[in-house]
């Protein structure tokens, strides 16, 4: 794990520099997102991330269920694929590099149709999780080491309406859940009353990189509940950690691939979250992380403690293959993407994952998708998008890449959008956003 060092002084230097690109940089001219060329007065878009070879593209469109849209002579040259929506018609995009810093950039839709470049700003740190947060986004990462030589997780304030960097807190991740271990963050879920909850991926403290540092709880899942106070003068203690709630049933709730963490957390319809452990294999011809199989509990936001009565064992449902990924959809209902092979689930180049499935956290009822190309022929299936009564699945497989449409009662999608001349690269996410007013 590579150390990054800051000291309060460069960080103060940083955030001011931070502020004023953001308030500077606005691009009058940036246009031409899509197949729209600013002839009609639009009031809405759906912008689908997509790279093209080496380069990250914007596009943008009004239908999602039909037709196509090429890559050549289309979009806006992104830092990103993965697209993330504020108040309804602000879009951005986050840059995740292994090393820092990273970049964020936003975007507005104005009324010809065009997509317009607000900001482009350098954060301190790469950003593995973002979610909206009242006024703010939230972006997070892990890894960080403090100049005290404290292990910390780094939470960047976005202001939504501007996208300027207003403030970062530092958290300790060092005994915080168990004595000797330290905690590694993944998924980031609003609770609302200004608190949010991670999931927590344990290792053990160790004198140096050449010590295993396997965690000693292997059958412990705990989700850390943070609590926000922006009235907090101190930056770093206006994020808190109120509480970490365990459970024994099940091992921990962070996927990976390779170095990346993955979420396995998702709130809800309900106003519960929902809490997946992925229980990978510790390698080839290993046994798994933890004798639990792969499961499912759910946290309950009002009493801030895991419901006792609630547990599904996903691996007996789905005939032994673990989760891999968690979306929320619609109707209490969740998209798994899930290992593939039931003998390869260990984090590496090799394992097969997007074998998609619906779970209905009310019922229990596991279904798999129906309709896709098999799984070891999808190159990437995205994070579904979820507009009213739809749900879209963007698929890069067999060298194309569409958009489908889920039907959540039957789980069989549908072929809609196809987005051409992607070279060797894929679909990303999609997002929508409303004209600037």
């Amino acid at each position: 794990m590579r150390k990054r060092v800051f000291s309060t002084f460069a960080l103060a230097m940083l955030f001011g520099a931070f502020t004023m690109t953001s308030c500077s940089s606005d691009d009058k001219g940036t246009d031409n997102g899509g197949e729209d060329k600013g002839t009609n007065k639009v009031e809405w878009k759906y912008i689908i991330g997509a790279s093209a070879s080496k380069t990250n593209l914007l596009l943008t469109t009004n239908d999602l269920k039909s037709g196509d849209i090429s890559a050549k002579g289309n979009g806006l040259a992104a830092l990103g694929t993965t697209i993330f929506t504020y108040g309804g018609n602000r879009a951005y995009v986050f840059e995740y590099r292994q090393g820092d810093p990273s970049g964020m950039q936003s975007w507005l839709l104005r009324p010809d149709g065009n997509l317009n470049k607000q900001t482009t700003v350098d954060l301190p740190t790469r950003e593995e999780f973002i979610t909206n947060f009242g006024k703010y986004m939230i972006a997070t990462t892990g890894g960080v080491k403090l100049t005290s030589g404290e292990r910390a997780q780094a939470f960047n304030f976005v202001d939504g309406n501007t996208g300027g960097i207003n403030f970062t807190s530092y958290i300790n991740v060092e005994n915080i859940a168990e004595k000797g271990e330290y905690a590694n963050f993944a998924g980031l879920e609003n609770i609302g009353n200004n608190r949010f909850v991670m999931a927590i991926e344990p290792f053990k403290i160790t004198k140096d990189d050449k010590e295993d540092n396997t965690s000693t709880y292997r059958s412990r899942v705990w989700l850390a509940v943070f609590k926000f106070n922006e009235n907090e003068t101190d930056v770093n203690k206006r994020v808190q950690l109120e509480k970490v709630v365990k459970d024994d049933r099940m091992s921990f709730a962070v996927a990976r691939y390779r170095s990346s963490r993955i979420s396995t957390i998702a709130s809800g319809s309900d106003g519960f979250v929902y809490v997946f452990s992925p229980n990978a294999m510790l390698g080839k011809d290993k046994p798994s992380f933890s004798p639990i199989p792969s499961s499912v509990l759910r946290f309950n936001t009002k009493t801030l403690e895991f419901d006792k009565n609630y547990q599904y064992d996903i691996e007996s449902l789905s005939g032994g293959h673990k989760v891999h990924k968690v979306y929320a959809l619609a109707n209490n209902k969740f998209l798994l993407n899930m290992n593939a092979d039931i003998a390869i689930a260990w984090n590496s180049l090799s394992t097969p994952y997007n074998k998609l499935a619906i779970f209905d956290g009310t019922t229990g009822e596991f279904k798999w998708v129906e309709g896709l190309p098999s799984a070891e022929n999808i190159k990437v299936a995205q994070a579904p998008f979820v507009d009213g009564s739809d749900v879209y699945l963007p698929v890069t497989a067999e060298s194309k890449s569409f958009v489908y449409t889920l039907d959540l009662a039957t789980a069989k999608v549908t072929k809609g959008l196809e987005v051409k001349d992607l070279a060797d690269g894929s679909i990303g996410t999609i997002g929508k956003i409303n004209i600037d007013k």
